[in-house]
């Protein structure tokens, strides 16, 4: 009777046990699921989204659209590496500093984001209400004023500090680029890669709003 009296607990605590750790796996999936769905909301995990959606049909925007995802990065690491830095001599075992510096990249991360997103929106409303052909002369004035404060940038700087002009070298390139594949795009007939301005103009503008509503 002891016996079976024994092997009854045992089966009892292992059935318990078993549905613990059934509850704990259903509640950690619950929570994993939670944080994947925020983290779609964020504006970063928006342009990210944006340039694989884009990588076929326009493969150059997709690539400057990823650019400015990788560029609110690097802002969001520097900042937390220089908080952390900051406050870890004040931090005994380093954990706090850690937190506050991931906290404060992240932060930065999406505003820098939220702040790309928010440009993008303002340029395509731009480029809806004047048209492709005053859209590619601020794209060209644009790029002459980056290419004249790059040259005079260069043109002060010491050979030493050269390592420094990497980003804005990288960005006015980037628009040199875009304006070109812009003017060939879209006011050239004949052009193979030849896009109805319109149409990407109200396509990117409603993904836009899409994504704003979490879609």
């Amino acid at each position: 009777m002891t016996g079976r009296a024994n092997a009854v607990t045992v089966g009892t605590m292992a059935g318990r046990l078993r549905s613990m750790v059934q509850v704990a796996v259903r509640r950690l999936g619950a929570a994993g699921r939670a944080l994947h769905e925020a983290a779609r909301q964020t504006h970063a995990a928006r342009l990210l989204i944006m340039a694989a959606r884009l990588r076929r049909e326009t493969p150059l925007v997709a690539i400057l659209v990823a650019a400015t995802l990788l560029f609110c990065l690097h802002l969001g690491w520097s900042t937390g590496r220089n908080v952390h830095a900051v406050l870890l001599p004040a931090s005994p075992t380093g954990i706090g500093a850690t937190i506050a510096g991931l906290v404060a990249g992240l932060a930065v991360l999406e505003l820098a984001a939220a702040f790309a997103v928010t440009l993008m929106t303002a340029g395509l409303q731009l480029a809806y209400d004047t048209g492709r052909h005053c859209v590619l002369a601020l794209l060209a004035i644009t790029s002459a004023f980056a290419l004249a404060g790059l040259t005079w940038r260069l043109w002060e700087l010491d050979t030493a500090a050269l390592a420094g002009t990497i980003l804005p070298v990288l960005g006015t390139a980037g628009l040199l680029v875009l304006t070109i594949w812009f003017e060939r795009a879209y006011l050239r007939p004949a052009y193979p890669g030849f896009r109805d301005f319109w149409v990407d103009v109200v396509d990117a503008r409603h993904f836009l709003m899409r994504s704003a509503h979490g879609e």
